[in-house]
């Protein structure tokens, strides 16, 4: 994803915004969320209410996504402890795709569904 397609899915921030955010040096949601209002309300366009708004937004992003990473690790430790197909237990193997290709799978001991780890 380019920086300015990523500025694009904060509220608020529409190509012309992102553009000008990207000459002005902030080039990821992150570097929106530290930045003062202040600053932001110096791109043309951006006035303080709305650099406001904008930071508010960029950090709605950070911490929900943050949020979804450990919601999506606890998923993944659940699967690697038992079968999301069928509930057997999981155990870590190899599995042979052919000749030269392996993967480390956890394998259900029950239905044999693995899953790459």
């Amino acid at each position: 994803m380019s920086s300015q397609s990523e500025l694009l899915r904060v509220k608020g921030i529409g190509p012309i915004a992102a553009e000008r955010l990207n000459k002005a040096g902030i080039k990821t949601i992150e570097q929106l969320a530290n930045a003062r209002p202040e600053e932001l309300a110096f791109v043309k366009g951006i006035g303080i209410i709305s650099a406001k708004k904008i930071k508010e937004s960029a950090q709605y992003i950070i911490n929900f996504e943050k949020g979804l990473t450990i919601v999506l690790d606890k998923i993944r430790e659940n699967f690697a402890k038992s079968c999301p197909k069928c509930g057997g237990e999981m155990e870590r193997k190899f599995i042979i795709l052919g000749p030269e290709r392996r993967i480390s799978a956890n394998q259900c001991k029950l239905c044999k569904f693995y899953m790459p780890v």
